[in-house]
């Protein structure tokens, strides 16, 4: 299976991403790496959804090492991530990311379905919106 994205409807709001077993940790690298220069190409703000609903068992590795540098790599106008049916050991790495990362904190979301993940990005982008139309 491995990684795949694609956007979740034609307005590229959200681009929905999926980790499925078997993976790799390069695989997952090279695919956030792709994933992240299209959604800086489209220099909007722009949401992604990591659906980790059957990731499996995490490949050997660095965990924290790699997820930072995914967070280090995801482009400013990313305002919002969520992580979809996070497993404890995914839900508890990310917690430790957010604690050292203070922009990781900011645009994490968790849902447990994709229908959900959307509503909650919206609902934030509604607010983003919000709050930019009052400071003009």
């Amino acid at each position: 299976m491995g990684c795949r994205n694609e956007w979740a409807d034609d307005t590229h709001l959200i681009m929905d991403l999926f980790v499925e077993a078997p993976w790799t940790w390069d695989e997952f690298l090279t695919h956030a790496e792709q994933t992240f220069t299209t959604i800086k190409a489209m220099g909007t703000p722009c949401a992604t959804t990591v659906d980790v609903s059957r990731i499996g068992a995490l490949p050997k590795g660095n965990v924290l090492g790699y997820l930072t540098q995914i967070e280090k790599q995801m482009p400013n106008n990313v305002f919002a991530s969520a992580v979809i049916g996070a497993p404890y050991m995914v839900s508890v790495f990310m917690d430790i990311i957010m604690r050292m990362r203070p922009r990781a904190q900011r645009i994490a979301l968790f849902a447990k379905s994709r229908e959900e993940a959307h509503a909650k990005i919206l609902e934030r982008y509604a607010k983003l919106n919000a709050s930019t139309e009052k400071s003009s």
